[in-house]
């Protein structure tokens, strides 16, 4: 049974709101913490838009996208 205090992650989420821009400026796939962009991933089909999308997002940042994503599956 889920509480009100339990936080959910917002797993279905679609490719343009991932890509949107904010008032900053900045897109909403790089302000999201991994471990969301994590679910989010898991949630989506192999080869979706939004699975590459979080793919290159990690490479950007210099990361190898399976092992961080790995470490921040909940």
């Amino acid at each position: 049974m889920k509480t009100r205090t339990q936080e959910t992650t917002k797993t279905t989420v679609s490719y343009e709101w991932l890509m949107a821009r904010g008032r900053d400026g900045g897109r909403r796939i790089e302000k999201l913490g991994w471990t969301s962009l994590a679910a989010i991933w898991i949630a989506n089909k192999p080869v979706s838009a939004i699975r590459r999308a979080i793919t290159n997002e990690a490479r950007r940042c210099g990361y190898t996208p399976t092992i961080i994503l790995a470490l921040h599956v909940k």
